[in-house]
């Protein structure tokens, strides 16, 4: 008789450490369940994200967007071209057929000239005392020299010196109402001889 009492409570501890390892083994499944709930949601959202950024839909500020250049940062015709350091251009107001070095016709107007060099990649800075007698264009003051190859180009972009493969490219201009300018950055466009001939007409 008192062995079965005795028994009773060894049994009765057994199966309360029976529960209490079940219990532990309970809560480490939905920890883990949990966790691997959030690290999906997670990854969902960072691929979301991404997906987002890829085709553009977040309307990004800056180099990649659009870029709005207010009224009074826009040359005057024939000044010096103005850097846009937010959109990595060079915004440029062609006074009439000025920059039209190959004579295609153009007539004047802005142009947003992306900085970057066709050949290896450099920014193009602009040298308003660079004599174009020094790459076979006498008379003409003011050029878009690359510092890496000395690639030459005029106001309008077009090549006219170094190893370049071709006119540095352009990017997408529109006008506001406000006088400001809005360039899509995202909007390039290869160069060619034809530079003068996209120039926007602007009455400020």
């Amino acid at each position: 008789m008192a062995a079965e009492q005795s028994a009773a409570p060894r049994a009765s501890g057994r199966i309360e450490r029976a529960r209490q390892s079940e219990a532990r083994k309970l809560a480490r499944r939905s920890f883990l369940r949990v966790s691997v709930f959030a690290g999906l949601a997670l990854s969902t959202g960072a691929m979301a994200a991404g997906f987002l950024g890829f085709f553009n839909l977040r309307k990004p500020s800056g180099f990649g967007g659009t870029v709005n250049v207010a009224a009074n940062r826009i040359p005057l015709p024939g000044a010096e071209p103005v850097r846009i350091s937010e959109g990595k251009f060079w915004l440029v107001n062609l006074d009439g057929p000025e920059g039209d070095v190959l004579g295609v016709g153009g007539t004047g107007g802005l142009l947003a000239l992306y900085w970057k060099c066709p050949h290896l990649g450099c920014s193009v800075p602009w040298l308003g005392g660079f004599n174009g007698a020094e790459v076979n264009f006498p008379g003409i003051v003011g050029w878009f020299r690359c510092p890496c190859h000395g690639s030459t180009y005029s106001r309008a972009g077009i090549r006219v010196f170094g190893p370049a493969p071709r006119p540095m490219d352009t990017m997408a201009l529109s006008i506001n109402s406000n006088g400001s300018v809005d360039v899509n950055t995202g909007a390039v466009t290869s160069g060619n001889n034809e530079n003068p001939l996209r120039a926007v007409t602007y009455n400020g």
